[in-house]
């Protein structure tokens, strides 16, 4: 037989459809034979005896499954790159879909012929096959004699052949030895019929499986089956496309060569896709609108695993393929029915009413879902969706419900001057602190706040707050709105300051920046910026009252607490100054890139920057302030931003290179004992980390050795993050090892600790999982190996002290005892386990009819001694106790409390009882109560020393008189001292009671009530206290006053620069109220719309004089005292000239702070220049578009030439 026939292949194409429909096919062979071959007459089999009378036709088949191609190609190597798959293949059409699973039909590549049973004899067996009419090639009788002769001889086998005269086709009958008869056969079909071409389609997620980890599974087959095998490349998928069908996108196999071998690797390909595609893993998006009506699934069967509604509106079904797609049927037919039942109706219903609607209760009564608009939102639209019959009840429950409420809604930016700002500010305070949820809840009103976003929006007209309480409720809702009118009024603007230098990329930070500082100084800090999420650029600082301050702080203290928690966010000042903003140019379309699959890049290049512990901002088609298309945002650290810009060129680099970059490959090998981890229960690590990273994650089949192989499909970035996300996994896994303790189960609650508390600081502290394992001994530690071993350690450390101090006592104790034992929240019996060092545990606690508990003891020897002996006192100490009542005038209740109970206290201290007990020794009847008798109840020796105290105090009040002392006003905060120190001590060391009029109070008596001794001893102190200690005064005209302090700025001034400090006798009220007065501007100073700044000389004005005079008195060293003396006299010589006010109004009041200038230097250096008083408005004010200016007109036009000049400053 020549070389060139034994070569020769045809390769007809093939439509994968009609390969289904065919099974048979026919040939006719040459019937040369050897003198072995016989011959046989079957029907209409006929056999040609003349060798020499057999030809072949080579006719064309008419069966349209068969096309042989006329060109012709050499047979298939797996060393040829155009034949072996795994590094290439063509795209081709689909074609119709094939049913994957266990139950797909198969449709075989036709037979040669139907094929009779081997028949074996000895140790021989025949084989008998056809070759039919259309598969076999034209061959002369000499080449088909040449092909049996030469089988023959290199086999020994036995060959007979005959010929059906009227299909044509050849039968064969070989026999020989088992394994001879297989070759033979294979020889004979490979080299008597054509080449032949199958197409077929297979799931693309099953390609990597065909072909196995570097060709493993495809070599075998082509190498045995002698053919060329094709398998198309993977589609790729769009940016952001979701693969969750059921029917996977199908690549096309080709498979060419000799019938018998195509038909073997088409069977033995179908079996891998078989068995990659028996279990199917799909989801389901339920609609929004319906997701509520739909019940939670939870099938957790062998073959069939259900579980959603998830947090994302999915179905997730698991298991066998038929059964997955059977029950996916059925609930999406379930869905879309729910779909078309579901109905929605819209009600308007006024906005204040909202609050009174009841979403949860009417889901829970009616099964109707509620949709309320934003509560920021004008819209009073309000949707009913449900069934129509149970929408008509629940409109009917929700205007049953909105008439049995009263709302009110309380303007409280109609407090402090009508200040929006502020009040703004004290609501986003209220609920951030949790204050409004508070007195809600004490009062049973439902209380709401407009949203943080809308609070910080410029412009605001109001702040209201809703009250909502049912109508039996009317006083508790007025109780409420009470206590929020209280809590506004307790918060001046005074006492707020604004942060707006902190850029909001840090607003994450204040909170822990500021704790220590605002906890110290009571100053509540409200992250504005972030709460408001990007609105504004604000913190809050709030100085909060102090509980042990019984007067109002000053402003200086109140600005000095600000200041320092002001001065806690400097760490996050130098942090900006290394803060970085850019703006990249990418084009709307390219930005795909860089959001990666469903956004997951983007995802995954924000989360390498926190786990490295940074923070950067990457926002797409933003410029940072609004919408841009073809712009990227980038704000952070400057190396953070650095690199950012870097991977976000890559990922842009990469999609302008990378050829097909939505279906790169990487393969990545992870210690095989670590494969199952990775893969989780069912597969859900894997899953989670295909949905993570949006890749394809296919694991090695029956992988052997020490590492198993894995293959990441997807977009570039995202298949490297997923590799080196499973890389640091499978190396934190891979040093987890096992180690089991045998500990007796009596010490493992110890070794456990109360709640867990003992096992989870250790779990905690060396990242292991500690199992101690029910009914058994074992205590297994699992985890990175140091840290096993150190947690091994430590058990073992605790154990053997638990063997040293385990030993036990009981002790009878009377129950009636047990509480004092046990003592307030158990801090008794707590504490004399601890100084005993050992555990306690009190015996069926609950049970109070018997007259004797039982107390179990563990411990040292010498603990248990200690405890019993503590315990026994106790016990003692019950028995000693008695009850002494002393009838006691009422009046003098006051006097034996004492300020918040510090007398009382103070009684039962010297008297030697203990805080837990103080109710019963000392029992006082409420103020105003008619009854007389106090009463003492507890150990004889301690009654008995209170009711001589009590006594003794009664005595001395009797015996006590009431002096008036007449104080100058501004001396009282000297008696007073900070939070009441001074006044306290003077009560204490004297032993009397000095009574100070509040701030608000014109009186200057000061009452003093004491024995007569005592009270003139205090006397003498106070005037002590209060001599004037002042080195120079000046009188200045109250209608000066102002314009000489500069609002305290003068007065601020001299105190740092000279050391000197000024007061104003009983006139610190009004004279604090002439600094802080700003006149108001008349409404024609205002610009119109098209003015951005306006400049009015009122030369009318004149300032009302009076004959009130505030002295300015001088407290310091006498050179300093000289200097400022001189400094109010010249001012008070120059403000008095001024005779001409103006007013200069801007548009944009943020351009003040160029006036003004780091630390006001640049307005003090303007007032300097022109000679001119200068006042610019704070942001808190009123009317803060204003500067009010005071002078003669000449220094009036020169300031305003100096303040256009700044403002107008780029």
């Amino acid at each position: 037989m020549s070389a060139e026939l034994d070569q020769a292949h045809v390769e007809p194409s093939v439509d994968a459809q009609e390969l289904n429909g065919n099974n048979a096919v026919s040939d006719a062979v040459d019937p040369t034979e050897t003198a072995a071959t016989s011959t046989t007459d079957a029907g209409d089999a006929t056999v040609d005896a003349d060798a020499s009378d057999a030809e072949v036709d080579a006719e064309e088949s008419t069966n349209t499954e068969w096309v042989p191609k006329k060109e012709e190609v050499p047979p298939p190597s797996i060393n040829d790159e155009t034949a072996f798959p795994a590094l290439g293949g063509s795209s081709g059409a689909s074609a119709s879909p094939i049913s994957w699973g266990p139950s797909m039909k198969t449709s075989p590549v036709p037979a040669l012929a139907k094929k009779s049973a081997t028949r074996a004899k000895g140790s021989t067996i025949q084989d008998a096959f056809n070759i039919v009419s259309e598969l076999s090639l034209n061959v002369s009788k000499i080449e088909f004699s040449k092909i049996i002769n030469e089988l023959k001889k290199n086999y020994g086998v036995s060959i007979e052949s005959t010929l059906s005269s009227i299909t044509k086709t050849r039968s064969f009958i070989v026999s020989g030895k088992p394994k001879d008869v297989p070759v033979v056969k294979k020889e004979l079909i490979r080299r008597l019929t054509k080449p032949v071409q199958v197409r077929f389609k297979i799931p693309s997620r099953t390609r990597s499986a065909v072909i196995g980890s570097s060709g493993k599974n495809l070599k075998p087959i082509i190498e045995s089956t002698q053919t060329r095998i094709n398998i198309e490349r993977n589609s790729s998928p769009a940016p952001g496309q979701s693969n969750d069908n059921d029917e996977d996108d199908e690549i096309e196999v080709t498979i060419d060569g000799d019938v018998e071998g195509v038909e073997d690797a088409k069977s033995r390909i179908l079996h891998i896709v078989n068995e990659e595609t028996k279990n199917l893993t799909t989801r389901i998006n339920v609609p929004e609108e319906i997701v509520k009506f739909v019940e939670n699934f939870n099938v957790n069967e062998d073959n069939l695993k259900i579980s959603g509604p998830n947090k994302n509106n999915v179905i997730s079904l698991q298991g066998l393929r038929d059964d997955v797609l059977i029950k996916k049927a059925e609930i999406l037919s379930q869905l879309e029915t729910l779909k078309i039942k579901v109905k929605s109706e819209v009600k308007i219903i006024p906005k204040q009413f909202h609050d009174a609607i009841l979403p949860n209760e009417i889901l829970k009564q009616f099964n109707v879902v509620v949709e309320l608009p934003d509560r920021d939102a004008d819209d009073e639209s309000v949707s009913f969706i449900g069934l129509q019959s149970n929408i008509e009840k629940a409109i009917a429950f929700a205007k049953s419900e909105t008439g049995k409420v009263s709302i009110e809604i309380l303007d409280i930016s109609k407090a402090h001057g009508g200040n929006v700002h502020h009040a703004a500010s004290l609501a986003a305070y209220f609920a951030y602190s949790g204050l409004i949820n508070k007195i809600g809840t004490e009062n049973d009103t439902k209380i709401s706040i407009p949203s943080y976003k809308k609070l910080s929006t410029q412009g605001l007209r109001s702040v209201g707050i809703t009250l909502t309480s049912s109508t039996d409720k009317l006083d508790s809702k007025k109780i409420a709105r009470k206590q929020i009118v209280e809590q506004v009024n307790k918060l001046p603007p005074s006492r707020v300051q604004y942060i707006t230098d902190i850029s909001s990329f840090f607003s994450k930070q204040v909170g822990s920046a500021v704790e220590t500082s605002s906890k110290a100084q009571n100053v509540a800090v409200v992250p504005f910026s972030h709460l408001s999420q990007g609105n504004t650029n604000e913190i809050i600082l709030i100085a909060l009252d102090n509980e042990d301050d019984e007067f109002a702080p000053s402003q200086d203290e109140i600005n000095e607490r600000l200041s320092k928690v002001n001065e806690s966010l400097n760490e996050l000042r130098k942090l900006q100054a290394d803060l970085k903003t850019t703006t990249l140019d990418v084009s709307n379309d390219k930005q795909q890139f860089i959001e990666g699959p469903k956004g997951t890049t983007l995802k995954a290049l924000l989360k390498s920057f926190e786990e490295a512990s940074s923070s950067i901002i990457i926002k797409l088609h933003s410029n940072g302030e609004s919408e841009s298309l073809d712009q990227v945002y980038l704000q952070g650290n400057k190396s953070d931003v650095a690199k950012a810009e870097k991977e976000i060129n890559n990922l842009l680099k990469d999609a302008e290179n990378v050829k097909d970059i939505y279906s790169y490959s990487n393969e990545v090998s992870v210690p095989a004992n670590v494969l199952s981890r990775l893969i989780g229960k069912n597969g859900a690590n894997l899953n989670a980390l295909r949905d993570q990273f949006s890749v394809s994650i296919d694991v090695e089949d029956n992988a052997s050795g020490e590492k198993a192989s894995l293959k990441i499909t997807g977009y570039k970035y995202n298949v490297e993050e997923a590799k080196t996300h499973i890389q640091q996994s499978s190396k934190r896994w891979a040093d987890e090892i096992t180690k089991t303790l045998h500990i007796q189960q009596k010490y493992h609650g110890s070794l456990i600790g109360a709640g867990g508390q003992y096992a989870k600081r250790l779990q905690d502290k060396y990242h292991v999982r500690i199992i101690f394992t029910q009914g058994s001994d074992d205590v297994v530690i699992r985890g990175p190996s140091r840290g096993a071993v150190k947690a091994e350690e430590e058990i073992k450390e605790l154990l053997d002290y638990l063997i040293d101090n385990g030993y036990t006592k009981e002790l009878q104790v009377p129950t009636k005892s047990l509480s004092r034992v046990i003592g307030k929240s158990g801090e008794t019996i707590r504490g004399i386990a601890t100084d005993a060092g050992i555990e306690i545990d009190v015996q069926n606690q609950g049970d109070k009819a018997g007259e004797y508990t039982t107390i179990l003891l563990t411990g040292t020897r010498k603990g248990l001694k200690e405890a019993e002996s503590s315990i026994l006192a106790i016990v003692k100490e019950v028995e000693d106790t008695i009850t002494v009542e002393l009838e006691v005038e009422p009046k003098y209740y006051r006097d034996i409390l004492g300020p918040k109970g510090v007398t009382k206290n103070a009684i039962i201290a010297k008297a030697g009882g203990s805080e837990d007990q103080q109710r019963r020794l000392l029992q006082i009847p409420d103020q105003g109560s008619s009854d007389k008798k106090i009463s003492s109840t507890g150990s004889k020796k301690i009654v008995e020393s209170i009711i001589e105290q009590v006594k003794a105090l009664v005595a001395e009040k009797e015996r006590s008189i009431v002096e008036t002392l007449s104080v100058p006003k501004d001396k009282h905060r000297v008696i007073i001292g900070q939070g009441g120190s001074v006044r306290r001590s003077l009560e204490t060391e004297f032993n009397v009671n000095v009574n100070i009029p509040n701030s608000q109070s014109d009186s200057t008596d000061v009452k003093i009530t004491g024995l007569p001794e005592n009270v003139e001893k205090v006397k003498a102190k106070i005037n002590e206290l209060t001599a004037d200690d002042w080195k120079a005064s000046v009188d200045v005209p109250a209608y000066l006053h102002a314009a000489v302090s500069e609002r305290g700025a003068f007065t601020r001034k001299v105190r740092l620069d000279n050391n000197v400090e000024i007061e104003h006798g009983n006139l610190s009220g009004r004279a604090h109220k002439l600094s802080s007065q700003f006149p108001t501007p008349p409404k024609t100073v205002i610009g119109s719309d098209e003015e951005t700044i306006k400049f009015t000389i009122d030369e009318e004005s004149e300032v009302k004089k009076d004959d009130v005079v505030i002295p300015w008195r001088l407290k310091g060293e006498a050179e300093d005292v000289a200097k400022v003396e001189s400094q109010i006299k010249s001012r008070l010589e120059k403000v008095s000239k001024d005779d001409t006010s103006a007013f200069l109004w801007v548009k944009n009041p943020q351009v003040f702070r160029k006036v003004v200038g780091p630390q006001g230097s640049r307005l003090n250096n303007i007032r300097s220049k022109s000679g001119s008083q200068i006042y610019v408005p704070r942001n808190s004010d009123k009317v803060n578009d204003v500067i009010y200016l005071r002078g003669t007109k000449e220094s009036l036009e020169k300031a305003y030439a100096l303040l256009k000049s700044e403002i107008e400053k780029k």
